[in-house]
């Protein structure tokens, strides 16, 4: 009986590796190299798949390029926010040199200015208000008789004169203008 039990168990293991063979078995995979590009990559088609087969220095590359690129755009993108604020702190010292060169033609136009009024005011300082001025002379033929010239100068340029002679007296009133 022994001798039938294990019959038995070898019958049924058989059975059960058939089984679970034939439930375990897949479809066979075919897969066929399309083109060969000749830099290590392939076309595959893999069960009706399209794929690129690349070589594992292929990808490495692949994903340094695309580090690179990520650091590269960063880089570009604080340049280009350095450079908007150099175009920033240019714009603002172009328009404050403009104005201070305007300034600086108002200042030079207020100081001819100053200039002249300093001028003038050395001229007016070197002319005084109230002058008197006089003279001693003769008149006509008779020389025995001296006549007396006297002046008065007003507001720099206004003259008052005045004769005086034993026979004859007058008033002369007159200006002076700077000829130098």
């Amino acid at each position: 009986m022994e001798l039938n039990l294990i019959r038995w168990l070898v019958v049924i293991f058989l059975l059960v590796s058939a089984v679970s063979s034939n439930s375990l078995a897949q479809e066979p995979i075919t897969c066929k190299v399309v083109k060969d590009y000749g830099d290590g990559s392939y076309f595959v088609r893999i069960n009706g798949k399209d794929l690129l087969a690349i070589t594992e220095q292929m990808q490495k590359n692949t994903l340094k390029q695309r580090a690179d690129l990520w650091t590269a755009q960063k880089e570009i993108a604080l340049k280009d926010s350095l450079l908007a604020k150099y175009d920033l702190a240019k714009a603002w010292y172009d328009t404050t040199l403009k104005a201070q060169k305007e300034y600086i033609a108002e200042l030079e136009d207020v100081l001819d200015d100053y200039k002249k009024l300093v001028k003038d005011l050395k001229k007016l300082k070197g002319e005084p208000w109230f002058t008197v001025s006089g003279g001693i002379g003769a008149t006509g033929n008779d020389l025995d008789q001296p006549a007396v010239l006297m002046g008065l100068g007003i507001f720099r340029r206004l003259r008052v004169w005045g004769l005086f002679q034993e026979n004859n007296t007058g008033v002369v009133l007159g200006t002076t203008l700077p000829l130098f």
